[in-house]
């Protein structure tokens, strides 16, 4: 009995040391798991947003519908289960006691529960719809994007020039010609890294407000003569005052009319790189070129947006969405276009933030 007695109690000690380790254990691993865990959400959130706003920019390719979705919440449930069961061995032949054989157990689990709100409502509609405001194009530019891109993408007009006004919808029938605003705004770009293009407030003396403007400082380089004919301007220190809405342009004003953020993804989505079949299909419109100094979309854009198409999984994508049966993607190496993907999106989250939201709320478990 004694040594039943002992063999029990042994077995107890070692079963009270056993849970005291393996609750400690668990403990630190829950504390442990907080920061690996949040990556992942981090990593998964920053994928799922650019994966809905390619396969939105190629939905506009095909004029489809366009749904944006805003993750509105991300919650997650982790379990920690940890249990130690005995078994009695009857004694063999030979052995005058049996023995106890104790095993220690441990399950984890967890259970991520994401909610998803669709953008839509009247305010969001007319953030889409409004045009691209002065404050944004102030806060991008002295932020160190490049004058060049913020005009390709978010300028409709530059003065007398034009970048396109057709491809801020649907795609056109003729490819428009932009060379000259095209040249222009390399121009601006190459002067810019001198620091001398920048974009200001202007107060209004004697009223509420203040203007915006685009000030061109070329009168100490050869773009000089270049940038007077381009902008038929009279000096070359220039200054273009940023415009939301202006019907008509006068003979002595300049100014810089901005796209709205749903041209912005418009213009875009005309270098997405659509499947043969498709085209033959008549899915999408194909533009006509009226100049051969405007060939394709690519080089209307400046060769700063491009998307890939093709029926394999791609190796190397930045991002990637399947649609249509064929998978679109930029490349990982494409800086161009992943910078000029990274302004749309500023653009958008900019644009959508006053928004008054969306319901139904799709709330998502990934256990």
């Amino acid at each position: 009995m004694c040594k039943v007695a002992g063999a029990f109690l042994r077995a107890s000690l070692l079963l009270a040391l056993v849970f005291t380790a393996m609750a400690g254990c668990t403990t630190n691993y829950g504390a442990r798991a907080v920061a690996p865990s949040g990556y992942q959400y981090h990593y998964a959130i920053a994928q799922s947003q650019d994966e809905q706003l390619l396969l939105n920019i190629v939905r506009l390719r095909y004029r489809d519908t366009i749904v944006f979705m805003d993750i509105g919440s991300v919650t997650t449930q982790r379990q920690y289960v940890a249990g130690v069961s005995a078994e009695n061995m009857l004694p063999f032949k030979g052995l005058k006691e049996g023995s106890t054989l104790l095993i220690p157990g441990a399950t984890y689990s967890e259970t991520p529960t994401v909610s998803y709100a669709p953008l839509k409502g009247s305010e969001f509609a007319r953030n889409l719809l409004s045009p691209i405001s002065a404050e944004t194009i102030v806060l991008l530019a002295n932020s160190g994007w490049s004058i060049e891109r913020l005009l390709a993408c978010c300028v409709q007009r530059l003065g007398g020039l034009a970048n396109g006004p057709r491809a801020s919808g649907p795609t056109p029938s003729e490819l428009p010609d932009n060379s000259d605003f095209r040249e222009a705004a390399s121009i601006l770009r190459k002067i810019q890294r001198e620091e001398r293009v920048y974009v200001e407030y202007h107060v209004i003396d004697g009223e509420e407000g203040a203007e915006t403007y685009l000030v061109i400082d070329a009168q100490e380089g050869a773009e000089c003569s270049r940038l007077e004919t381009l902008l038929s301007a009279t000096d070359c220190l220039m200054q273009f005052r940023l415009v939301e809405r202006k019907d008509e342009f006068g003979a002595r004003e300049l100014l810089a009319k901005t796209r709205t953020v749903l041209g912005a993804l418009y213009t875009l989505s005309h270098a997405v790189a659509v499947p043969p079949e498709h085209t033959s299909a008549g899915f999408v419109t194909i533009s006509e070129m009226q100049s051969a100094r405007t060939a394709n979309w690519n080089e209307f854009l400046a060769h700063q947006f491009s998307v890939k198409s093709g029926r394999g999984n791609p190796d190397g994508a930045f991002v990637k969405v399947h649609y249509r049966g064929h998978w679109f993607w930029i490349d990982d190496a494409d800086l161009e276009s992943k910078t000029t993907f990274s302004l749309v999106s500023f653009l958008l989250s900019l644009q959508s933030a006053e928004s008054d939201g969306a319901s139904p709320l799709l709330t998502l478990s990934a256990g």
